[in-house]
């Protein structure tokens, strides 16, 4: 885990029943890095939580919840954009806009990690993802202060 990210969260710890529960309705086994992290800190927000992808400052908001409840729900989420998501491509988090970083398991057991553009996605799904790196620590570790 990367030492300089620290979470703000909301939920209590989620269990790991719930993780592959999800896992399991996605048909994938989440990364073991992501879920150390998600068992402490569901729903959670990182700070720093700023990464450049593509020559632009994007935003890590939040993780998705495995909380039912919980207004950023991982399922909910994923249903609400379904249909403009490419098979095995899984969000976990979210962007203040509406936007999602997602696993994208298409070519490996080992996802990847993409940045999706929800406006870009109405008119073509594989336009809409940018890679991002190569796994969730990977990201951690690309998380910096805002340079505005």
């Amino acid at each position: 885990m990367s030492n300089n990210v620290s979470w703000i969260c909301e939920n209590d710890s989620v269990e790991i029943t719930a993780i592959s529960k999800g896992g399991d309705m996605f048909g994938i086994e989440f990364p073991r890095d992501y879920v150390e992290c998600i068992m402490k800190n569901d729903g959670g927000y990182p700070r720093p939580n700023r990464f450049n992808l593509n020559g632009n400052e994007e935003v890590f908001n939040n993780l998705l919840s495995f909380d039912e409840e919980d207004s950023s729900n991982i399922m909910e989420a994923y249903n609400d954009v379904k249909d403009r998501l490419i098979r095995k491509v899984i969000p976990f988090a979210e962007d203040p806009f509406g936007n999602l970083i997602c696993f994208d398991y298409r070519d490996s057991e080992q996802p990847i990690i993409v940045f999706w553009e929800h406006e870009k996605a109405f008119n073509d799904k594989e336009s809409a993802m940018s890679y991002l790196c190569d796994s969730f620590t990977d990201l951690l570790s690309m998380l910096h202060e805002s340079q505005e």
